[in-house]
């Protein structure tokens, strides 16, 4: 995977086609990177919010908002025929009238903006339009074409989605909180081992209830690393395994931040589109079993695990999926 430096050609951001979904993050990803200093090219140099190169100035700034003011622009030609409605495009585009990348889109906006722009305009071959198709509708509902998903339809629909160009990798789920929310469905998804075998552009899906956030979406940007249990205070007694993983995706700022952040002191709004890492649990059959957002007062967060009934909670989110996904 190579970064595209779009500060020669910006033209080129918005109506860009990838072959894979690891490219189509990093190439989304690239010129908030570079302003956020996590990568560069030779030649540029980078003030604040302005990035200079051959001569040209470019703004960058990247916010996590949700949808609402400023979260769809008009949907670029080239996407037209993956994505229908004309005015409900994930704002992660080049403005040439002000030579300015702007990305104002949360995770689930980044997800839709990567995923459309994964495979070709046409249908058949768009990652998207085939994440869509493959969602079993007698199991879970998943948005209409045009429309953004929600993080919660994204890690529920992994664990039943139909044969097809996506499979789950692996995942774990509370299926009674779940069946609640698909009502008229019989949702049958189910936990799947294998956590270790993650790979570079896979999807990792989580799904809330009762917090601020109905879940998350991330790319990872490499394999799995296996971490020391030691690393951790008060695991639960089910956790087995510990990992490291790099992720794009766009996330808030402040506790909602990764670890190893790009966004943190950015000089912008410390949020939006980015990279950081984060730790997983899983347990003995290699099923997710919880996660450790990022760091907190100086440490890091407590845990949040997979909803259990029989054990307190820890955490406000109640944690009733936790997924991954590969596009081939």
């Amino acid at each position: 995977m190579a970064l595209i430096n779009f500060f020669a050609n910006p033209e080129s951001y918005t109506p860009e086609y990838y072959t894979t979904v690891l490219d189509a993050a990093a190439g989304i990803a690239a010129p908030f990177l570079v302003q956020q200093k996590n990568q560069t090219f030779p030649g540029i140099n980078v003030t604040g919010k302005q990035v200079f190169y051959n001569g040209n100035a470019f703004t960058v700034s990247t916010h996590y908002i949700n949808p609402g003011n400023g979260y769809y622009i008009p949907t670029p030609d080239t996407f037209s025929n993956v994505w229908p409605k004309t005015n409900r495009f994930p704002n992660a585009a080049y403005d040439a009238a002000t030579a300015s990348f702007n990305a104002n889109i949360d995770c689930v906006g980044f997800a839709s903006r990567v995923l459309i722009a994964t495979g070709s305009n046409d249908p058949a071959q768009n990652a998207f339009c085939l994440f869509q198709n493959q969602v079993n509708p007698d199991a879970a509902h998943f948005s209409a074409p045009g429309w953004v998903p929600s993080a919660f339809e994204f890690a529920v629909a992994l664990p039943v989605l139909r044969p097809g160009r996506w499979t789950y990798v692996c995942g774990n789920v509370y299926v009674p909180n779940i069946q609640k929310q698909e009502t008229g469905k019989i949702y049958n998804g189910a936990p799947k081992g294998g956590f270790s075998n993650a790979q570079a552009g896979d999807i990792v899906c989580m799904a809330y209830q009762g917090g601020e956030s109905n879940g998350h979406f991330m790319v990872l940007t490499e394999a799995p690393e296996q971490v020391s249990l030691s690393l951790f205070d008060n695991l639960d007694s089910a956790v087995s395994k510990a990992y490291r993983i790099s992720v794009y995706d766009s996330t808030a700022s402040g506790s909602s931040l990764h670890f190893n952040d790009s966004r943190a002191g950015d000089n912008d709004t410390d949020s939006g589109v980015g990279y950081g890492q984060l730790y997983m649990f899983t347990n003995s059959s290699d099923e997710p079993l919880g996660f450790i957002f990022g760091p907190w007062k100086g440490g890091m967060e407590a845990p949040h695990y997979l909803y259990n009934p029989d054990v307190a909670q820890t955490s406000n989110l109640e944690v009733v999926a936790i997924s991954l996904g590969r596009f081939q």
